[in-house]
């Protein structure tokens, strides 16, 4: 699986789980990671082992780490400079549904667009995990125009063969 500089990906599965996963073993490897997601940090560090990843709560809830959903501009901001920061990094957005409900498509469609050409720009990689049920098909082809899409069953499929090659790889005889 082999992801480009300055690429934004949309991964198109019912779960986040898959974009979860490229980021832990992105972050396993050095790559400096941003989960802005809806799960609070603590339990999306818990479940997805995100150790040494900034982990932010796309929330209203008053509290650290947390990036209100509106106005939208506070994300980019938190995006862009963490970037800059980091260079060669990995940011995961999840909850674009979410986004969506709070803003309106046209506003986070914009969000993505700008997002996109600020990527191009840069050696860093953005996952947007999207359900593809929650859009209607004009909706998702507008996002899809503007990410790249990501081949979802071979993306799992490789991390499954890592996986099973690291534990059978650790075994020891007996």
């Amino acid at each position: 699986m082999e992801l480009l500089d300055g690429a934004c990906y949309l991964i198109e599965d019912p779960k986040p789980n898959l974009s979860f996963r490229i980021v832990s073993e992105l972050a396993r490897r050095g790559t400096p990671g941003l989960c802005i997601t809806r799960l609070h940090p603590g339990i999306a560090r818990d479940r997805y082992r995100l150790d040494g990843v900034r982990v932010v709560w796309l929330s209203d809830a008053p509290g650290q780490d947390v990036l209100r959903p509106n106005p939208i501009v506070s994300l980019s901001k938190e995006i862009e400079s963490f970037v800059h920061a980091h260079g060669d990094a990995v940011v995961l957005l999840d909850g674009v549904e979410y986004l969506i409900s709070r803003n309106g498509f046209d506003s986070v469609l914009m969000f993505v667009e700008h997002l996109n050409e600020f990527f191009a720009r840069t050696s860093a990689t953005l996952l947007v995990p999207l359900s593809p049920e929650t859009l209607d098909r004009k909706e998702r082809a507008r996002l899809e125009r503007n990410l790249d899409v990501a081949e979802v069953d071979s993306w799992q499929s490789e991390l499954d063969a890592r996986d099973w090659s690291e534990r059978l790889g650790a075994r020891t005889p007996e």
